[in-house]
């Protein structure tokens, strides 16, 4: 392909993707899945445009979009209900128990002078909280009452660990805050449109994501940061290697925690977060594997059985899950009106600046 020619090609995807965007501000309503995928290629730099283009030679990209972008649209969306639909599932199905399990955490003050009053309100707490996760999620999968399925979802997520008494539970905050992240970003398009209050709730749900990368990196160094004693002097320096390269990878992903908070490349970045997190979510919760899971450190030294660690595992594997969908979704729509780089799809014209 000529220098020319790949230009053209260029410039026709960046014109497709403003038609599609314009449409969008005139309320078109099918342009906003169209405009997921299309954002998305011209978001990555040039050589994943120049594959793009390849097979744009071979098959017609914008009918690939038309038919694709919806159902993309969709997955990113029940990826993001995923833990909803999956804890909702397990509350129909052990109800007793988790009503047991609120009474004795949350409320164990209480149940010895009045276990009638306690075990009544967690029945009623957690009939609600299983309604809004399963109605919620199924409202937002087929864009019906937007507005009151986000609420019920995000309200949930914030009174689930209240519920729970998993308020220092640090793995279980954070991931939860990128859920809600991603709850506030679907909110601000779906909800609000373009208003002001859509760019500040999307500024909001932006800056919830970043720190899941930084506790997990932060955890994952404190890990691996010493390196092992050893009389060999060849495996002390290898050690001391990786012991860099961990402390290096932590500072890039600091770095990229930073771009998506003030809006610089967080399409891309996202993107990117999004698969790693995917990769870590089936190699640390491989609940699949019913046989062969890990034991997590959280659970160590307890008297537990492998049911526990199973339930473990299922759970936090769905919260991975919708925490890639968070970062997808930031992929999707964009870092917003309040950020250093507005529209990402002018990365397209470096080559001409």
């Amino acid at each position: 392909m000529s220098v020319n020619s790949e230009s053209n090609d260029t410039m026709e995807m960046q014109k497709l993707v403003d038609d599609l965007e314009q449409g969008h501000r005139n309320g078109g309503q099918a342009t906003k899945s169209e405009c997921f995928f299309q954002s998305l290629l011209l978001s990555i730099d040039t050589p994943f445009q120049r594959v793009m283009l390849s097979i744009d030679e071979r098959c017609n990209m914008k009918t690939l979009m038309r038919m694709w972008g919806t159902r993309l649209d969709f997955i990113v969306r029940l990826m993001l209900v995923a833990t909803f639909l999956d804890d909702s599932f397990r509350m129909a199905t052990h109800f007793t128990e988790h009503t047991a399990n609120v009474e004795q955490e949350s409320m164990q003050w209480l149940l010895q002078k009045s276990p009638t009053l306690v075990s009544a309100t967690a029945v009623i707490a957690l009939g609600i909280g299983l309604s809004a996760q399963f109605v919620g999620s199924f409202c937002l999968l087929s864009l019906q009452h937007l507005d009151l399925a986000t609420k019920a979802l995000i309200g949930w997520v914030i009174a689930q660990p209240v519920l729970y008494a998993q308020l220092f539970n640090l793995d279980f905050i954070i991931e939860s805050l990128s859920v809600l992240g991603g709850l506030l970003i679907l909110r601000s398009h779906l909800v609000f449109d373009q208003s002001s209050d859509s760019a500040h709730i999307q500024l909001l749900g932006r800056l919830l994501i970043p720190p899941m990368a930084l506790y997990h990196a932060f955890v994952y160094l404190s890990t691996v940061i010493t390196p092992e004693e050893s009389s060999n002097a060849f495996d002390f320096v290898s050690s001391l290697s990786m012991v860099v390269l961990y402390i290096m990878a932590f500072l890039v992903l600091v770095f990229f925690s930073v771009l998506v908070a003030v809006g610089l490349k967080s399409r891309l970045i996202a993107l990117l977060l999004a698969l790693i997190n995917l990769g870590i979510v089936f190699y640390n919760h491989p609940f699949f594997r019913y046989d062969n899971m890990p034991i997590p450190h959280q659970l160590q030294g307890e008297d537990i059985d492998w049911d526990q660690i199973y339930d473990y595992h299922r759970y936090y594997f769905f919260l991975g899950i919708s925490t890639s969908g968070a970062l997808l979704l930031l992929t999707q729509f964009g870092p917003g009106e309040i950020a250093v780089q507005k529209n990402e799809v002018l990365v397209v014209q470096r080559g001409k600046d």
